[in-house]
């Protein structure tokens, strides 16, 4: 009777929302790296400019917002704003604050929002080559993950797919 097709459509509704857990855990890990690329491609434009620009930071914000995609350019454009109209905040408290809020809403781990902080972040004192030696020891940290996460994400990416599809079919069954 009608029950037993209240059942089944249930069980395939249940079914099919397993099946796309699995499938946005996959999409969310394709997003996460994707957005770790687009972070050091940013690292490498901002290398470029302190190296041969000979820019300050809210200058190199300013023209990495004319490079960058979004939300990266929204909060570069934003950083360089704040800094230009001086309210007495230091470069430091509102990059980490504006790239800190971009970051947020980006499928990222919070050790990956840190790395990249810390790139621009971690300045040091000394010269402009200091500044770039560091900056490429925090890249090469990233790219290091980056590495990691390609190796595991295609593995991860098809196992959560699988596993979202086996347990919605033994979930379908049990309950049938």
């Amino acid at each position: 009777g009608w029950q037993g097709m209240v059942r089944v459509v249930g069980c395939s509704l249940f079914g099919l929302s397993c099946i796309g857990l699995g499938l946005w855990y996959a999409w969310n890990l394709r997003q996460r790296l994707y957005h770790l690329h687009a972070m050091n491609r940013i690292i490498e434009l901002l290398v470029s400019l302190l190296q041969y620009g000979k820019s300050t930071l809210p200058e190199c914000c300013c023209q990495l917002a004319g490079q960058v995609e979004e939300p990266y350019r929204q909060a570069f454009t934003r950083v360089y704003r704040e800094m230009a109209e001086g309210r007495g905040h230091s470069f430091t408290e509102v990059y980490e604050r504006v790239m800190g809020e971009a970051l947020r809403e980006l499928p990222l781990k919070e050790q990956d929002r840190q790395l990249f902080l810390q790139c621009v972040l971690e300045q040091g004192s000394g010269d402009g080559q200091a500044r770039v030696r560091l900056i490429r020891r925090q890249q090469e940290l990233l790219r290091e993950r980056i590495a990691r996460l390609e190796a595991e994400s295609r593995e991860k990416g098809r196992m959560a797919v699988g596993l979202g599809t086996l347990g919605g079919l033994l979930l379908i069954i049990i309950l049938l």
